[in-house]
């Protein structure tokens, strides 16, 4: 009930376009009842805009990336069940007719069962990184990804060597200053680069990531792929 009631008031607030402040005891699914109700709200209002949902460790940033791709696999789930079904009732239906029998049914009849998530595969790992193209992300095409440091993203093996986060980010614009950039362009091999930058600033727009849902190890691993 609690959580039925706080996913009423963030769709009220949806709705009307305004701000919405709740609180729920902890470890009651604050987190599963906000994506699952915003994401289906998404997919129904597509200009709804984007979610952006703000953690403040990246331990907990990456829980919610895994909360969300266990929602989006588990409604894909669904969604696929029940064409499934379609698909078997209409093929029933048609039999039916050519047998010429009375295919009418009641009400009560055409009531689908209801179906309660078994969670047979709870200890399974959320499905991270890109989706497939068969249904998309939930059938929605869902781009989720993290955003934190320049500590916590970079793929640079030479940077990531550096011990803080100042050195860090020192590190990263030594090889990626604009003036830098310029003069190795203008001297190659005098200026160390990053070559994940370069190869980036090369593709510029062109640049698209798949649909998927992306914690920083998955947004990690796509980046070292390019």
């Amino acid at each position: 009930l609690e959580q039925h009631r706080y996913m009423r008031a963030i769709k009220q607030s949806l709705d009307a376009g305004g701000h919405c402040l709740l609180e729920m005891p902890t470890g009651t699914g604050k987190t599963v009842c906000l994506l699952s109700l915003i994401t289906s709200y998404q997919f129904a209002n597509p200009s709804a805009g984007k979610l952006v949902y703000c953690t403040r460790t990246v331990p907990e940033m990456n829980s919610v990336m895994e909360e969300l791709a266990t929602v989006l696999a588990y409604r894909a789930e669904q969604w696929k069940h029940d064409n499934h079904e379609n698909v078997d009732m209409e093929d029933s239906t048609t039999q039916q007719q050519n047998q010429g029998e009375d295919t009418t049914e009641s009400p009560s009849a055409r009531k689908k069962a209801r179906r309660v998530y078994s969670g047979k595969n709870k200890n399974a790992e959320p499905p991270m990184g890109p989706i497939a193209r068969d249904g998309g992300a939930g059938g929605s095409g869902v781009l989720a990804l993290c955003l934190s440091s320049r500590r916590n993203m970079c793929v640079n093996e030479r940077v990531m060597q550096e011990s803080d986060r100042e050195a860090v980010d020192a590190a990263c614009r030594s090889m990626t200053a604009s003036w830098v950039i310029e003069a190795a362009k203008k001297n190659p091999g005098s200026m160390e680069t990053c070559a994940y930058y370069d190869n980036f600033q090369a593709s510029g727009e062109a640049t698209t990531m798949p649909s998927g849902i992306y914690d920083l190890e998955e947004l990690k691993k796509w980046g070292k792929s390019r």
